[in-house]
């Protein structure tokens, strides 16, 4: 993978509230074979699963890197149709034999210079954008990942700090993301939104998050 050339990156924005320098990458090429149909173009509230997905994103990350392999096509056209140019949309052509952190790092190579990152799987459209918010309000300088939380569980995004992109990139080791964030500073807010922990990776996943 060809390595982007990157300028000298701040650790956290001059002031937290300004949320041009926060990027965010959804890796969305995975195979769905839990789920026995595709995830990505599920019905999920108006749209899809990856529509609603890529929307909360741009509410709070003006740069919105989506990582495509399976059926890519034809989540191109649906993200093209619906966002037009606000999305940045690339491929992970070796999709059917890697694993989420090698799409993330494809994603990381086209994001470009920003202050931090939101890592969104493509299969959790219940996040709130209020959630997203909350995380770059919380960006502070003494902790280079910020969690949501609902009721003392932890989730998803992670507000990752740009100083962690090379370590990122480069990782060639086993336990994915969870091995290179475990021995960093975090810190974990509270914010009662279960979309956080609700992710689709089966039948009941799905039928469940409908339901709620």
């Amino acid at each position: 993978m060809a390595e982007a050339e990157r300028g000298e990156m701040r650790l956290v924005p001059e002031k937290t509230d300004d949320r041009r320098q926060i990027g965010a990458v959804i890796p969305a090429a995975g195979m769905s074979s839990r789920m026995q149909a595709f995830k990505p173009l599920l019905p999920f509230r108006d749209s899809t699963v990856i529509e609603c997905t890529a929307e909360a994103a741009l509410e709070a990350a003006p740069r919105v890197v989506v990582v495509l392999g399976n059926h890519a096509d034809e989540v191109e056209r649906v993200l093209k149709k619906r966002f037009g140019d606000r999305l940045t949309i690339v491929r992970n052509p070796d999709y059917r034999s890697t694993d989420m952190l090698y799409s993330v790092q494809i994603g990381l190579d086209a994001l470009g210079k920003c202050d931090g990152f939101f890592l969104l799987p493509g299969d959790m459209p219940a996040v709130g954008s209020d959630t997203l918010k909350a995380l770059v309000e919380a960006f502070d300088g003494e902790h280079r990942v910020i969690f949501p939380s609902c009721n003392g569980r932890k989730g998803h995004p992670p507000l990752i700090a740009a100083s962690l992109i090379p370590a990122i990139r480069s990782y060639r080791g086993d336990g994915g993301l969870r091995a290179i964030l475990s021995d960093v500073p975090q810190k974990v807010i509270e914010l009662g939104d279960k979309g956080i922990t609700t992710d689709l990776d089966t039948p009941e996943d799905y039928a469940a998050m409908l339901n709620n």
